[in-house]
């Protein structure tokens, strides 16, 4: 008997995976998606607004849901041992965990999961456990980039997520936002955008820095509760505009990257390195 055909498309909140919605939409207009949002209850209130504006924009329906357990009660599992680059226990228990549970409804079905993946990204993504899900790439297999993500998302009308507008700090002559989406303490972000959550969303990095406890800290040997020291966020305001200016002005390659590294935290060297492996290294599936 043929299996039935199902064609799932997770939405994160972020840029790639709305600008794949409006692609596949476009170059598929028949065929049929089922568009999945995995809601943490940690997520930024940008992240909501983006994918109401998706919706609205397609006059299309995102699925909304919820892990078992919520993040304070697996926190709580994991006695209070915070997630990381190399432990990444919210990822999978929130995200990848929550996607196979909705897809134990579709056992009979042929299952194709499309990511945002680009095609100037060397990661991989999700493996499924389950035989009859197929992981499609349609980014990387059309040579899709980001900017021709930002144009797909221009000529929409729907634009870039809020929470890419930048913080313009004259004194400093720099300019600064999130670079993606997920959980508003994700242990990604990199010292200046947790000076940006401090600055633009005080009540979440209050809430951040309630989960530091038994001296488990979201950047490691920096307490939230130091980061925000007035002599510490100047310190990371003038790295990052010297490490900006470096590379702006001098590529990423040969003999600039440890002049460029070293300008640069402990905690935001890891994540250059952690960011360079094949696996997928942000919440999308």
């Amino acid at each position: 008997m043929n299996k039935k055909d199902l064609h799932v498309i997770a939405i994160s909140g972020g840029k790639d995976s709305a600008a794949l919605a409006i692609y596949l939409r476009e170059k598929y207009p028949e065929r049929e998606f089922m568009y999945l949002f995995f809601d943490t209850g940690e997520e930024l209130e940008e992240t909501y607004l983006y994918i109401n504006d998706l919706e609205s924009r397609l006059g299309i329906k995102v699925r909304r849901e919820f892990p078992e357990k919520s993040f304070k009660e697996l926190l709580l599992e994991h006695n209070d041992f915070l997630p990381s680059q190399t432990q990444r226990w919210c990822t999978r228990k929130m995200k990848v965990e929550t996607f196979l549970k909705v897809m134990e409804e579709f056992e009979g079905y042929q299952v194709y999961n499309y990511v945002g993946i680009r095609a100037d990204e060397d990661r991989i993504g999700l493996r499924p456990p389950m035989d009859n899900i197929i992981t499609v790439k349609p980014f990387q297999e059309d040579g899709i980039t980001l900017q021709d993500v930002k144009r797909i998302l221009n000529d929409s009308g729907l634009g870039l997520p809020r929470y890419y507008e930048p913080v313009i700090d004259k004194e400093y002559d720099i300019e600064y936002y999130r670079s993606r989406s997920g959980c508003y303490f994700c242990f990604y972000m990199r010292q200046i955008e947790w000076v940006w959550l401090y600055e633009k969303h005080p009540d979440e990095f209050k809430k951040a820095m309630a989960f530091e406890k038994q001296g488990f800290s979201w950047i490691q040997d920096m307490p939230l509760s130091d980061l925000i020291k007035p002599e510490n966020i100047d310190k990371i305001k003038k790295s990052y505009k010297k490490t900006e200016e470096l590379r702006k002005n001098q590529p990423l390659k040969n003999g600039t990257v440890m002049q460029q590294m070293s300008n640069m935290s402990k905690h935001d060297q890891s994540l250059d390195d952690f960011e360079k492996d094949k696996f997928c290294s942000m919440c999308i599936l």
